[in-house]
Parts: structure tokens; sequence; C-alpha cells
């Protein structure tokens, strides 16, 4: 009997979907639309103002960068749906889009002291993206992979080169302010998976309920049970 070769592949959750869908569907109609200036992250912010904007930019791509959905496709699948399989719908879209959110307002708020990271509208993905790759290098820090199908390596060392792909394609293209976002999604992911993970029992024996702390030192024979000695 043949084994189909996606019989490995990760089935795509519905946040993960969802998610990919509602990007798609903003950036591909309404990132070319004059009203495009009040949801990207950009000077509004601070002038007008327009405090919505941190919530609004991680699902909408600034016209022009529409390829960034692809990437994104690509990793709600293969790497967000694992993580949202591990925690559940609501909790992964809380932790990717609480990090997307809290990396734009970091943003916004670095530009209310230097005007010049909010010169160029920034929006997208990408701070999403980072957090669930991020958790999904925690979860399965020490899990195989094969990189193309021949390179082994870890989950937590591919965690590690798409994350610095991931920054280095904005450092490029925007500059400094470009990568804030991702670096906060990144740190508060890392630092909220890491709190969320069950820790494995250690083996020890605990201390009794009642017994203020102490541990037994002796076993204790019960009396009329000399037989099961001998």
């Amino acid at each position: 009997m043949s084994t189909s070769p996606f019989a490995n592949l990760p089935r795509f959750r519905p946040g993960s979907f969802w998610l990919l869908v509602a990007a798609t569907a903003a950036s591909a109609f309404v990132s070319d639309l004059p009203v495009a200036r009040l949801l990207l992250l950009g000077a509004p912010f601070v002038s007008e103002p327009a405090p919505w904007q941190p919530l609004s930019a991680p699902f909408l791509f600034p016209e022009g960068q529409l390829a960034g959905l692809i990437g994104t496709g690509l990793l709600q699948w293969l790497v967000g749906s694992r993580v949202e399989a591990r925690f559940g719908t609501a909790r992964y879209l809380g932790l990717v889009l609480g990090a997307a959110v809290l990396g734009y307002l970091v943003l916004g708020l670095v530009g209310l002291a230097v005007p010049d990271a909010l010169a160029v509208p920034r929006g997208g993905t990408t701070p999403v993206d980072i957090a669930a790759v991020v958790a999904f290098g925690v979860l399965f820090a020490r899990d195989p992979l094969a990189l193309f199908g021949v390179l082994p390596i870890t989950a937590r060392s591919f965690a590690g080169v798409v994350v610095a792909l991931l920054l280095l394609g904005p450092l490029l293209r925007g500059g400094w302010p470009a990568i804030v976002p991702g670096l906060v999604a990144a740190g508060l992911a890392l630092v909220l998976v890491r709190r969320w993970q069950k820790r494995p029992a250690s083996g020890k024996v605990g201390p009794r309920k009642g017994g203020e702390g102490k541990r037994p030192r002796h076993l204790r024979i019960v009396d009329g049970r000399e037989q099961y000695l001998n």
C-alpha cells in the first residue's frame, strides 16, 4: 500500500487559515484605496491622530508588497497550524495577533519621538509570522526537520533562520523602523510561550499534604504483613 507524499504535512487549522484569508482580502481590496492611508501605520497615527492603526496594520500590506502574502500562507500552514494545534485556536490567535499589535504600537510610540520612523506607511503580517515561528521554535525545539527534504535541522534552528530572513527583508527595504514590530513580536512570543509551556514531571517524590513540607525518610512496615517480607 503506497503512502501519499503529502501524508505528513500538517492540516491547515481554522485560525491560521482565516487569518490568511482576512489579510489577503484586506490587502487585495483595500491597499490601493485612499482609506489605506488611515489603516496602515504611518504619520496619521500622530498627526490626526489615528490610534486604531496598530490594530488594523497587521492585516494590511502596503501597496506593492502583496508578495508577502505568499510567505504568510506557507508559514501559517506549515508552522502556525502546528502551534495552533498545540495551543488551540483562541490562544494561538491571541498570541500572534497580540504580538503583532504590540509591535506596531511600539513603532507608533517611537514615531512620537522620531517622526521619520512613520514617514513611510507600514503594515503587513510579518510580525504575525515571526510570532508564530518563534512559538514553533520554542514548542518543538529539538524536533528534527528536513529542510528542503534533505538538510537535517532542528525546529529551533529552523525558527532562527526564518526569523532572521523575515527581519532582513524589511531591514533592507525600509531601514531600522521596519523591523521594530517584528522584534517586539518575537520578544513577546518568546516570553509568553515559555511561560505557557507545561513543565514535565521531574520524577521526584513530592511532600505529603499536611506534612509541613517534610518528605518521609524511611519505609513504614504495616503490622500483620510480615509474611510479605519472607
